[in-house]
């Protein structure tokens, strides 16, 4: 098939949504799939700009942002300026529901894009961000396609997304996230959860909706090694913001054990380094598969609320590695998502708890669950997507 996705955060921006999207396209393309990009151009000054995460075999145009996107990249070069920056930001969520990409919009002309309904099979546009699904609803209004199939994928919902703070625009945000949906064939979720609480919050949509998880980006299976259980290395890689994960309990734990732990993630808290926590910002996609070689146990963090899955767990799913699935939020629904895969080691988060669990690693009771989902290959997800539009 001839397929062209949407996005509007470049895949060279580290994030976990970055990550979802270059499994999925490496699905389609494994596949045999002829796949086409429309994104916005990056930024190598970013922060988060990881070029590991580019692709040299795929079709990408990168769209050029003028206006907030160009003040943006002005800002990161002198790091004086940043905290002006962030103001704007902030003020900006106040007025604005979508994210700082919208403009790519502004591209949805014939005389920009040679598109019609003779050109693509299937079109994808995947969130966040949710300017991804504005710049082809903007497609169908203004005439560039109109029966070309479209399948959305959220990682995040709109209305009921946990990390977004400012509640003053729920209603306007509702009314946006309906029409988004309107001309779309297929809405998938990436958690069931969500799918569940979407279908309530809008049930003349609800046929559309379904759930189909995220792939790993490549399976992983590690050399067998004689591991010290008297010293593990746990890994937690991920952000840990404290309104929607909470690391403490993880922290305290290992920090009064003899094991070690690497933590790499943005947070609005700060936690110190000592003998046995090493403390990490966001890093690279590479440098996270380096830590991930030498650990010993993947830590996957729930959050405390809400109906969203941290992408990582499919991540580490990839591969052969111990992974300790700390419970927060709805346990009991997660607990039954992926309790059948018999593969993860499952704890509350509460400091004596994951003592307890970490005493049971150390006696090798879990070393059956240490195998690859394949259920999670990008293989696998990608013909459910494909198939769900048939």
């Amino acid at each position: 098939m001839k397929i062209l996705y949407v996005v509007s955060r470049p895949l060279e921006i580290n994030t976990s949504s970055s990550i979802r999207n270059r499994a999925t396209i490496e699905g389609l393309l494994t596949l045999g799939h002829n796949v086409d990009l429309i994104t916005t151009e990056f930024d190598k000054n970013h922060s988060n700009y990881d070029h590991s995460l580019s692709y040299s075999n795929l079709n990408v145009r990168y769209l050029k942002l003028g206006g907030i996107q160009d003040i943006a990249k002005i800002t990161r070069k002198f790091k004086a300026i940043q905290p002006f920056k962030k103001l704007a930001y902030n003020v900006m969520k106040f007025f604005e529901i979508y994210d700082n990409l919208k403009g790519i919009v502004d591209y949805v002309t014939k005389d920009h894009l040679e598109i019609t309904d003779n050109k693509y099979d299937l079109i994808i546009s995947s969130s966040d961000p949710k300017s991804s699904h504005l710049f082809v609803r903007r497609m169908f209004e203004r005439g560039l396609v109109n029966k070309t199939p479209w399948i959305q994928i959220w990682g995040d919902p709109f209305l009921s997304d946990i990390t977004r703070s400012n509640k003053l625009l729920n209603s306007k945000i509702k009314k946006e996230e309906k029409k988004l949906f309107e001309f779309a064939n297929k809405i998938i979720y990436v958690s069931s959860l969500t799918m569940n609480e979407q279908k309530i919050l809008y049930p003349e949509y609800s046929m559309k909706m379904d759930y189909i998880p995220i792939p790993y980006v490549k399976e992983e299976v590690y050399p067998n090694k004689e591991i010290d259980k008297g010293k593990l290395t746990f890994l937690y890689c991920g952000d840990y913001s404290s309104k929607i994960r909470d690391i403490k309990p993880l922290y305290n734990a290992i920090n009064d054990s003899r094991h070690n732990l690497i933590i790499c993630g943005l947070s609005d808290i700060n936690i110190d380094c000592t003998d046995r926590i090493q403390v990490f910002p966001r890093v690279s996609f590479e440098k996270t598969k380096e830590f991930e070689k030498e650990c010993d146990v993947l830590v996957h963090l729930s959050n405390i609320a809400g109906t969203q899955i941290p992408g990582k767990i499919y991540q580490y799913s990839g591969t052969n590695k111990l992974i300790l699935f700390i419970l927060d939020g709805q346990k009991e629904t997660l607990i039954k998502t992926f309790n059948k895969y018999s593969r993860y080691i499952f704890t509350d988060n509460k400091k004596n708890q994951i003592e307890e669990i970490i005493t049971r690693i150390e006696s090798d009771e879990f070393e059956n669950t240490k195998f690859v989902v394949k259920d999670f290959s990008p293989e696998n997800i990608v013909n459910k997507i494909i198939s769900i539009n048939t």
